[in-house]
């Protein structure tokens, strides 16, 4: 039974328990449903409401023969939400007074001495660097020194005229920042400071050797995408899109920063991040620092949605009332904001939104 469902029995009469249950039932199918019409193999959920883990399932299968259930603990490709990692580990830096926002990159990262760019830019995504180097083959072993001199070298940068434009490297050459600033690098940094703290006991990145490796493979309209074809795994784009997670360990960190928890950030840093500061190209929404964030008529809204060649991600959060949805896909079709939207309804009609 899930936690909610507890709660509700110590503390509603039955008929009421049996209209909640029923809520989450109907919720439960129209996400199978949504699962099977859009061929999406593999899709795990959870959704946090007050703060606190109130729904988490697995959908699906591991495999073709269909013999190995999605649950809340497989691993995927998170993509883009791993950004917002790399963003928390640089506030860290920020709060410990090792780094600030203002501070211009070349600073930490000689080769770009002469760009200009400060590293709120790149959290905020309007440094001006586009993403014109892509990733390559693990197999490559391309270093993240080597991968920054690539960077540098195709920049063309209008120093007085940087707008939105959305990019992995900006958060590549922050996670290199973040390298040169605590000595260690980048993955063992978020390790001990943020996935350790937070019990995402079965997340990680990986290096060729370890366990962290995606059980989900990569589809699109219910098949498996070439090997030719899938996004390569290269180490110098974990700080933008190398995380491998799942929803049970994604919710342990997301209760923790939705509640401002001592443990990753102070309450202050937590609220700072979520502040508009750069109008996107998307409309009304707006770069806080590693959140997307906007309004609407629920109050405010921040989220990062994360898409890779074969899968699709999102975290969407209500901060004000701590409620929040995480959704992990391993399927380029995945209608994400149609599941959003199933969810958010079914929670509202129930009265828990």
């Amino acid at each position: 039974m899930y936690p909610l469902i507890l709660i509700l029995f110590l503390f509603m009469s039955f008929n009421v328990l049996a209209n909640k249950v029923n809520t989450y039932d109907e919720l439960t199918e129209a996400l199978e449903t949504i699962r099977v019409k859009n061929d999406i193999p593999s899709m795990s959920v959870a959704i946090i409401t007050s703060g606190e883990v109130t729904y988490i399932k697995g959908f699906g299968f591991l495999d073709e023969e269909k013999t190995k259930p999605t649950d809340s603990k497989s691993l995927y490709r998170i993509a883009s939400v791993s950004k917002l990692f790399t963003a928390q580990a640089i506030m860290q830096l920020a709060e410990k007074k090792k780094i600030d926002l203002n501070d211009q990159v070349g600073r930490y990262l000689p080769s770009f001495a002469q760009s200009g760019i400060t590293i709120k830019q790149l959290l905020t995504h309007s440094s001006g660097i586009n993403d014109k180097v892509k990733p390559v083959n693990f197999e490559k072993m391309r270093t993240v020194s080597s991968y920054l001199g690539i960077v540098k070298q195709s920049l063309q940068i209008d120093v007085e005229s940087k707008n939105f434009e959305y990019s992995d490297a900006n958060y590549n050459i922050l996670g290199a920042l973040i390298s040169a600033v605590s000595g260690e690098s980048y993955e063992q940094y978020v390790q001990k400071n943020i996935l350790m703290p937070a019990n995402m006991d079965k997340s990680g990145y990986f290096n060729g050797k370890n366990s962290y490796i995606f059980e989900t493979k990569p589809t699109y309209k219910g098949k498996l995408i070439d090997k030719s074809k899938q996004r390569p795994y290269d180490p110098s784009f974990n700080p933008s899109e190398g995380l491998i997670s799942n929803v049970h360990d994604l919710s342990q960190w997301l209760k923790l920063t939705l509640t401002d928890e001592p443990l990753i950030l102070k309450k202050q840093t937590y609220k700072e991040m979520l502040q508009p500061q750069v109008k996107t190209s998307w409309g009304e929404i707006y770069m806080g620092l590693g959140w997307q964030v906007y309004k609407s008529a629920d109050g405010q809204i921040a989220r990062h949605p994360g898409s890779i060649r074969g899968y699709k991600s999102l975290v969407l959060t209500y901060p004000d009332s701590k409620n929040a949805l995480i959704l992990l896909t391993n399927s380029s079709n995945t209608p994400r904001w149609e599941i959003a939207k199933s969810i958010t309804q079914a929670l509202k009609e129930s009265a828990k939104w």
